[in-house]
């Protein structure tokens, strides 16, 4: 039996908080040492970050890992890797 998560990560979730807090995403990256190139992967959907990291991109931004989430059905096939 196979389980489907019923919320996955979303990149343009992150871009939306991002944007929110008026955070750049080079600011993200300084911050958390995180590469930039790393963070774009993640909005355009091509790969999910590590928890480890997303925790510290959320306190940057000031929000909470959950908010980087999304129901299942809501993201698109590029949205999440």
């Amino acid at each position: 039996m196979s389980v489907t998560p019923s919320r996955v990560f979303s990149g343009a979730r992150l871009k939306e908080l991002r944007k929110e807090a008026g955070i750049k995403g080079s600011t993200i990256s300084r911050l958390t040492g995180i590469p930039e190139s790393t963070i774009s992967c993640w909005v355009q959907g091509h790969n999910r970050p590590r928890i480890d990291l997303l925790i510290l991109v959320a306190d940057v931004i000031g929000c909470e890992v959950t908010d980087f989430l999304v129901p299942n059905e809501e993201v698109s096939s590029g949205d999440h890797a």
